[in-house]
């Protein structure tokens, strides 16, 4: 294993341990605006998206979200090109849920949520 796969099991290891405390929203969202590493500490060319280096599940996410809330291709763009502590609150709150709490980097820290 190499130094930097153990740093990222270290990262995903530290986050997954703050997270578990995130029960509230304004919880939520002040991890992800506080953590934005934590989205990312999956990135690898397998698992990354093809636009730029964005983990596949954080893409996933902006899809997901797209569709529940009926967004056209402009509002998604849009919703896009915000920067990270520019997201809704609603979006945040979403992401943490979709990436965090359902998402496979951190599904050991949350099994008993499922």
């Amino acid at each position: 294993m190499s130094r930097q796969q153990t740093s990222k099991q270290d990262q995903t290891s530290i986050y997954g341990e703050i997270a578990k405390g995130c029960r509230t929203d304004p919880q939520k969202i002040e991890f992800f605006d506080s953590s934005k590493e934590a989205f990312f500490t999956d990135s690898n060319e397998s698992t990354s998206s093809v636009n730029e280096d964005i983990p596949k599940d954080l893409d996933d996410g902006f899809y997901v979200y797209e569709n529940m809330k009926k967004l056209s291709e402009t509002e998604l763009e849009e919703l896009k090109s915000l920067t990270w502590k520019k997201y809704p609150e609603n979006f945040k709150i979403f992401l943490f849920d979709f990436c965090i709490l359902n998402g496979d980097s951190y599904s050991k820290y949350f099994l008993d949520s499922r």
